[in-house]
């Protein structure tokens, strides 16, 4: 950590977040974590510590390039050995800090270390964790990257750091999964992520949340996408929370594409304050931002989205749509749209309902029962066809979409 940087960090551990409840950090061990030596674990092992955190995100599919943390320790890396001879890097931030100077060009240049008091107690209190991924120019991977950010033990403080750097016409597909096992009570996650898609480069990243009652969470996230690039996300959380707020930003330049789709569902008393902003700094460039929120029980849901439109002939659009299941839940929509040009296309939607009783009705009249119809009626309502996700990430995210239509929420 550079002096400067410490310093910026240290002014800003009281800054509040403009958004989302405020968190007391003295409440959660930071700074107390020694790495020590890590053992090489079998994926059973790995399963075993994070207790049943690790399947309710899909651990058990690591069987090619993987990264796996557990509270602050990196627990397995493998990289198969088609990737490395390819130059493919997965180590952790730390590691690659030391190892190769440039990674340095990339730490901390898309956001700002007091930004606020999360981003702040990463720099300050971190141990540089958080993966470290770095595709060369050219090389396409068709197969997933998988890595997974677990919590296993009361009051940790979890504050990553991660970098993906996808080279000039590149393409990743990335999938993070980020759980708690069950037995933990209280415990607070910080990621702070820097994605840099290169020229006509692709990434598509899929990220899904299985977090607990007591769980604060606050991403940080920022991307940029060089001209022609293609940045496709997709986000999932299905399980209670005490809160989660997050607002990633995306930089686009001239003729770069953003598509992002987010599946929120709200259970018990979590408080969800989700969104994501596009800034459309190039000449055609353009941005799709899609929500399905689901609240039920006394879940209280912020759904936020924002494009701003700066360079010529740039498109967006933004699509909010919320079911209400229950009279004590709470959605609110918040769409915004801003262009400082004349041939800008900003377009929204946005809309909070109910099943309509007269689908559960029909559905009923064609043999099925009242919770079969409602199952159908979600799994429909929160599927979303985005394009260029990658076949596997859709595989992975019908298997969780199945399992939320059921009702049976993780």
């Amino acid at each position: 950590m550079s002096s400067e940087l410490r310093s910026r960090a240290l002014k800003a551990l009281n800054k509040e977040s403009p958004y989302g409840p405020s968190i007391d950090l003295s409440k959660f061990e930071l700074g107390e974590v020694e790495l020590g030596s890590i053992p090489r674990l079998t994926i059973d092992e790995i399963v075993r510590l994070g207790g049943d955190a690790a399947r309710r995100v899909g651990i058990d599919r690591l069987d090619e390039a993987s990264y796996v943390q557990i509270n602050e320790a990196l627990l397995y890396r493998v990289v198969i050995e088609d990737l490395r001879r390819r130059g493919i890097i997965v180590m952790s931030t730390a590691e690659a800090l030391r190892k190769l100077p440039w990674a340095k060009n990339y730490y901390w240049r898309l956001l700002s270390v007091d930004e606020d008091k999360y981003t702040a107690a990463v720099e300050v209190y971190g141990i540089g964790q958080g993966y470290f991924i770095y595709v060369p120019p050219g090389v396409k991977i068709e197969k997933p990257i998988f890595t997974c950010l677990l919590i296993s033990t009361n009051k940790t403080a979890q504050l990553v750091h991660n970098i993906v750097i996808v080279d000039d016409g590149a393409e990743l597909n990335l999938i993070t999964g980020c759980a708690t096992s069950r037995r933990v009570r209280s415990a607070l996650h910080i990621g702070v992520s820097e994605f840099y898609v290169g020229k006509n480069a692709k990434l598509s990243f899929a990220m899904i949340h299985a977090w607990g009652k007591g769980i604060h969470v606050r991403p940080r996230t920022a991307v940029k996408v060089s001209e022609g690039g293609t940045y496709v996300s997709y986000y999932v959380i299905y399980s209670d929370v005490k809160s989660i707020q997050q607002y990633p930003k995306v930089y686009l330049s001239k003729d770069a594409k953003y598509y992002t789709a987010s599946i929120i569902v709200g259970i018990g008393k979590s408080i969800y304050d989700v969104g994501a902003e596009a800034i459309l700094e190039g000449s055609n460039s353009s941005a799709e931002i899609i929500s399905r929120v689901v609240a039920q029980d006394e879940a209280e849901i912020v759904a936020r989205a924002r494009i701003v439109g700066l360079g010529p002939n740039v498109k967006g659009h933004i699509e909010c749509l919320g079911l209400q299941l229950s009279p004590k839940a709470k959605i609110q929509s918040i769409p915004e749209l801003e262009s400082k040009t004349s041939d800008s296309r900003l377009t929204h939607e946005a809309a909070i309902g109910r099943i309509a009783e007269e689908e559960i009705e029909y559905l009923m009249s064609r043999g099925l029962d009242e919770e079969e119809a409602r199952a159908l009626i979600l799994r429909g309502f929160m599927t979303v066809d985005i394009p260029g996700l990658p076949v596997m990430t859709r595989k992975v995210i019908d298997q969780v979409t199945r399992t939320l239509s059921t009702g049976r929420f993780m």
